[in-house]
């Protein structure tokens, strides 16, 4: 229904219907996600439990149920442009093989966060310790959230110095992340079971690798 309403207001805008109508609908369509939302991720939940149970027990899973778990994946990839934008980065390439097993980034927006700060001025290679979970959205979510765990190298390079964030992006067999809201005492509630993608890694369709971070800053 909510594909149904969406359909009708671009059929109703290349038609140059009024703008009463065309918004009418678009806020139709955007009640019936909101309601339809919280169905729809019990759904996705219950079939994520399962798919992760059927593989503990090691069943194999069939073509239907591995595409769904990819096109999962891709869901999670576009989602994550704005918010998460490294993990949207890291899980693009984990959809293609590489020979030697590494990709390099340059960016210097992870020298941003609170726990990299920290370390900016000690030398050598160090294990990042992250502190993610004492608030939801601190500055080091976005950040852990595609390098946990992860090592930090400083560098001098003459005037400036280098930090090298280098992390072995996969998926573990059994781990699992619960989100909700528990404002909306749950109702959007979602869980993302990494075992699943760690099958489809292990039947060859995705590929992890050693993720290479690479920025210059100032001494």
């Amino acid at each position: 229904m909510f594909v149904a309403a969406l359909i009708v207001a671009a059929i109703a805008f290349a038609r140059k219907k009024n703008r009463k109508f065309i918004t009418i609908t678009l806020c139709i369509a955007i009640v019936i996600f909101l309601l339809s939302t919280p169905y729809n991720l019990r759904q996705y939940n219950q079939h994520s439990e399962a798919y992760q149970a059927q593989i503990n027990n090691g069943y194999h899973l069939n073509l239907k149920e591995k595409l769904g778990i990819y096109g999962t994946l891709l869901i999670i990839t576009v989602g994550d442009i704005i918010p998460f934008p490294e993990a949207s980065k890291q899980n693009f390439y984990l959809l293609f093989p590489k020979e030697n097993k590494t990709r390099v980034f340059y960016d210097d927006d992870f020298l941003s966060a609170p726990d990299i700060q920290k370390m900016l001025n000690r030398k050598g290679k160090n294990e990042v310790a992250w502190n993610k979970w004492g608030e939801r959205f601190n500055g080091n979510f976005r950040f852990a959230a595609a390098f946990d765990p992860c090592t930090l190298e400083i560098t001098n390079e003459g005037d400036h110095k280098k930090a090298t964030l280098v992390t072995y992006f996969h998926y573990r067999q059994n781990y699992t992340t619960h989100n909700a809201n528990h404002y909306l005492y749950g109702l959007f509630a979602f869980r993302i079971d990494e075992g699943l993608f760690w099958y489809l890694q292990h039947e060859g369709w995705l590929h992890p690798y050693n993720s290479v971070w690479i920025a210059r800053f100032d001494k």
